[in-house]
């Protein structure tokens, strides 16, 4: 990141900065209204993680369960957008304020999907906690978004950055072959992972993958470790960076966080994220698990 061309992640000094800037959106992304009608960046609006970034819904392949964390289709973002008051050409910042920035990386990684023009698309390092941390201001005004009929043209999602089921099933193939790779790290809680927290039909995880919780990407300060600190996490965990794949959790959202570690910093081009995650794979009865 340079002060003119800054990049996927921007110190709450960068932010400070440029808060007056014309062409800037600032979005508050959270799961509880009221955190946000209590303490806000100057010029922020609220969106709520279960609207606008993920979906409650059904799926035929996963039955009767009840997902939360379905992946909106381009339209619905770029509904989104134009309800954000984005018009073509506005650089949007990302922030939460409890998410330890996944639920902010959650809109990232959205936008991205579906062609947001990355170099005007960021999230805020550390988010509300290190923002108030430094004693930089905050209010509690509620900031009213201005619907735009024109927004930034979005495209097909980008496959490059979405894991499906199949690809993933091929992935724990080749890791649980002799001497196979590493491709498939599990984001979630170590209960989850062993099959001890079962949130879908069925607990555990997917043959052949490792466990690094996202937290582990994270500082103490909320800000995001440096890349060379999330390399050696991998390595720790006994995986080649080289050879991961795809990350994975519940519903995609600590997966992303991960992902935005490792593809949009670390510069793992070949790291997509699993975004159905274990609410697709753990509700599929065609597909194996492991405990």
């Amino acid at each position: 990141m340079t002060e003119s061309e800054p990049g996927p992640l921007v110190s709450a000094e960068w932010l400070a900065a440029h808060l007056d800037d014309p062409d800037l959106r600032i979005v508050h992304v959270s799961i509880d209204r009221q955190a946000y009608d209590r303490f806000h960046l100057p010029g922020a609006i609220f969106v709520d993680l279960h609207v606008d970034l993920a979906k409650a819904g059904l799926r035929p392949e996963t039955g009767s369960a009840r997902r939360q964390y379905l992946v909106p289709d381009r339209d619905e973002v770029s509904a989104a957008l134009a309800r954000w008051g984005v018009a073509p050409g506005d650089r949007i910042v990302f922030y939460d304020d409890v998410g330890q920035g996944r639920h902010a990386i959650r809109g990232y990684w959205l936008l991205r999907l579906y062609g947001f023009p990355a170099e005007r698309l960021h999230v805020l390092d550390g988010g509300l906690s290190f923002w108030q941390a430094e004693q930089r201001p905050t209010t509690d005004v509620a900031v009213e978004a201005h619907p735009v009929e024109a927004t930034e043209r979005l495209h097909d999602r980008d496959e490059s950055l979405i894991a499906t089921a199949d690809q993933v099933r091929m992935w724990s193939r080749e890791a649980t072959s002799p001497g196979g790779p590493t491709r498939l790290l599990d984001v979630r809680r170590i209960g989850e992972f062993l099959g001890r927290e079962v949130l879908a039909e069925r607990g555990g995880h997917i043959a052949g993958a490792r466990n690094r919780q996202f937290n582990d990407f994270v500082a103490p300060d909320a800000r995001l470790r440096p890349p060379e600190d999330a390399l050696a996490a991998l390595q720790a965990t006994g995986v080649n960076p080289a050879e991961l794949r795809a990350t994975y959790c519940q519903g995609g959202v600590r997966a992303a966080l991960v992902w935005f570690s490792l593809h949009e910093l670390a510069g793992l081009s070949d790291v997509r994220n699993y975004a159905e995650s274990w609410e697709e794979w753990g509700n599929r009865p065609d597909l194996p698990v492991e405990t």
